[in-house]
């Protein structure tokens, strides 16, 4: 089985944005299956809906702070005009609040930064279970 998946990392430090995509990659790369991600960057948060409309993401990384607005805004917005995308959200800050509003609002996961590596591939793999049954 060939799985091909778009992904939309959203944070303003792209330095995060890096790690999380390298990742992402490892994981990939130590799957039985074979995967090929391609990548897609946005450091605003602006015109988030539209972006994955456009460029057909699969899975979506979005940090909660973001200069322009947060991520619970967009993850809002993303629930209104794609239900069934898989969002995760990624926030150095894990107070209970922010996890709590986060999965009330629809997020599919929640990541604390810095990555811990296992549940950034735990997050990957929900993914290809929920979509691919496998």
């Amino acid at each position: 089985m060939n799985i091909e998946i778009n992904i939309l990392l959203v944070d303003d430090v792209e330095h995060t944005r890096e790690l999380l995509r390298s990742i992402l990659l490892s994981c990939i790369n130590d799957q039985k299956i074979n995967i090929n991600a391609n990548f897609f960057h946005s450091k605003t948060g602006l015109n988030i809906p539209q972006r994955i409309t456009d460029d057909k993401i699969n899975l979506v990384y979005l940090d909660i702070e973001l200069p322009t607005t947060t991520g619970l805004t967009i993850l809002k917005d993303v629930r209104q005009s794609h239900p069934d995308l898989m969002v995760v959200m990624v926030s150095g800050e894990s107070s209970t609040e922010n996890v709590t509003n986060s999965i009330k609002m629809g997020a599919n996961g929640f990541i604390v930064k810095p990555f811990n590596s296992d549940r950034v591939i735990d997050s990957l793999k929900n993914y290809i279970k929920k979509v691919y049954k496998i």
